[in-house]
């Protein structure tokens, strides 16, 4: 599992990125970079927080889109929620590389099974992204892609430090927390 940041650091943070997913949903912002938005906010609280602030970005900001009174919103919050759950669920199960590939493409497999669906026609629904179908999918993928590399990137980061503390604690004679216990 990712090594999130220090306690207090990571309650601020990770509440920090949870409200930056709902400013994301809420914002008069067009339908595809709201959706990104929430979708690298919850990244980032994963990177920064843990999962419990990955689920609560990515599963609780997207009905908050709903009092801006988007009916657009509305009609695209189940493809989003069934994605951002999947994508999340294959973040924790999959973490590290495994996660790089999993992640992104379960975050995107409701919004390819609708587009592939509605082109039949016996469920042909005209959908708000009808004319923005193969960006909504590489944008959402490049987007989780970036955000599995922000975690990666914050999970090196904080374990070279971890490693280096000790190391330095006894090039400069303190004691470490091995020598305080004998």
């Amino acid at each position: 599992m990712i090594r999130p940041a220090p306690d207090p650091q990571r309650v601020i943070v990770g509440t920090f990125m949870v409200l930056a997913a709902v400013v994301f949903a809420v914002a008069p912002l067009p339908l595809a970079l709201r959706s990104a938005g929430v979708v690298l906010s919850a990244y980032l609280a994963f990177g920064m927080g843990g999962m419990p602030f990955a689920y609560l970005a990515a599963l609780l900001a997207p009905p908050a889109g709903l009092i801006a009174g988007d009916a657009e919103w509305l009609v695209m919050l189940p493809i989003m929620l069934s994605g951002n759950l999947l994508g999340m669920l294959a973040l924790e199960f999959g973490w590290r590389y495994p996660a790089l590939i999993l992640s992104p493409l379960l975050l995107i497999t409701p919004a390819a099974f609708v587009q592939a669906a509605t082109q039949r026609e016996l469920f042909a629904v005209a959908l708000p992204w009808d004319d923005t179908r193969a960006t909504w999918l590489t944008l959402h993928a490049l987007v989780a892609a970036l955000g599995v590399l922000s975690a990666f990137m914050l999970d090196r980061r904080r374990a070279r430090r971890e490693s280096d503390t000790p190391n330095k604690a006894r090039a400069v004679g303190r004691p470490t927390p091995a020598r305080r216990r004998a």
